[in-house]
């Protein structure tokens, strides 16, 4: 599901995104598409390739991200002023004025994930790195929403170099540099991340449970002062 566009970046690992108005897209988003918690993903832009087969084959990144505030945007607000018009005649002659109302996003980037899509009779590649990529996103890349396949495939590492390279094993690597953030909505985030995880991961529940009980701690805390 495409939900909207990057308009503005406050650093390096946070992202503005305004979501698609209605009628701008064949499926408008609706709210549980870009509701707090959300995860997304956006294709980080390459080299076109003129052979269309070879771009089937070349590695498609995406930078992983997650929604953790919301913005709505509305020039009409504050003005008590009379008006000559209402809504349904602004709308006639003044459907530009009707566009400037818009829903704002903010993404936190929390990694990058590379997939190689390869034949039908053979699994797809994919290569996941949490914590601050080195490239940035650029204005108008495209926001989508993530499948559940994506965020277990995003969390579900398996070291081909350690010992035990069978088993995959639940990674969030990125806790470190959302706790190195300030803002207040982002410990709610955090908890928001593991009950999703806690769907997905069910044989993981334990782990879960531990990192959960310290971020509502941690949360508790911070709201005492």
């Amino acid at each position: 599901m495409l939900i909207g566009k990057i308009v503005k970046s406050e650093s390096h690992i946070q992202y503005i995104c305004h979501i698609y108005a209605p009628h701008e897209m064949e499926v408008d988003p609706k709210p549980e598409d870009y509701s707090f918690g959300r995860f997304v993903r956006v294709a980080m832009r390459t080299r076109q390739s003129d052979d269309h087969v070879a771009a089937k084959q070349e590695a498609t990144t995406y930078v992983i991200g997650v929604i953790y505030d919301t913005i709505l945007q509305n020039p009409a607000y504050g003005v008590l002023g009379p008006r000559l018009s209402n809504e349904a005649q602004v709308e006639i002659f003044s459907p530009d004025y009707i566009a400037e109302k818009a829903v704002l996003v903010h993404i936190m980037v929390l990694g990058m994930m590379e997939m190689r899509i390869r034949s039908a009779s053979q699994a797809n590649l994919c290569t996941v790195t949490h914590g601050v990529p080195l490239l940035s996103l650029e204005l108008e890349s495209v926001i989508e929403t993530m499948s559940d396949e994506d965020v277990l495939a995003f969390h579900f590492f398996s070291d081909v170099s350690g010992p035990d390279n069978t088993r995959p094993y639940l990674h969030m690597g990125y806790l470190p540099h959302i706790i190195a953030q300030r803002n207040s909505l982002l410990p709610m985030v955090t908890l928001r991340i593991i009950e999703q995880l806690e769907l997905l991961f069910p044989q993981h529940l334990a782990l879960l449970s531990i990192v959960k009980r310290n971020f509502a701690w941690r949360l508790k805390v911070e709201t005492a002062g």
